[in-house]
């Protein structure tokens, strides 16, 4: 009985050290679906596909994804994998993503109203976005 109790209190103390760190979302929920909802003025990102995992949601630019959510503590840096361009149709509706931070490198838009699963040739490898006025297709 000693050796159980003794195993017992070993796991007890032992599981902080597994638990599943929190993860930081943004203040507003990313919606779910996006037939029928309204545009709230963001673009949204997912960690996993299919709108799975962690998600950030921008209604500015952002030179660097290694801070976003609420407090500004997650790091979606070439993490990404579904996307939704939630933003407002019109002047500077569509957003151009970047590989690197800093807007540099390689770069691709999400034309106003589109979502879906990253590509693989982007999956995990976008660092920044601007909103522009056409992504010129």
């Amino acid at each position: 009985m000693r050796k159980f109790r003794t195993m017992m209190l070993a796991c007890a103390l032992a599981a902080p050290l597994f638990a599943v760190p929190a993860v930081l979302t943004p203040a507003v929920a990313a919606p779910a679906d996006s037939a029928g909802v309204a545009a709230d003025g963001n673009y949204w990102v997912w960690a996993d596909t299919n709108r799975g995992g962690p998600s950030c949601g921008w209604s500015g630019n952002d030179s660097d994804w290694r801070t976003c959510g609420s407090s500004g503590s997650y790091n979606m840096n070439d993490r990404a994998s579904s996307w939704w361009n939630n933003g407002y149709a019109g002047s500077l509706g569509d957003v151009r993503v970047y590989e690197h931070i800093g807007y540099t490198g390689a770069s691709t838009c999400a034309p106003n109203g589109s979502a879906g699963n990253i590509p693989w040739e982007w999956n995990d490898r976008i660092s920044s976005h601007k909103w522009v006025t056409n992504c010129g297709f």
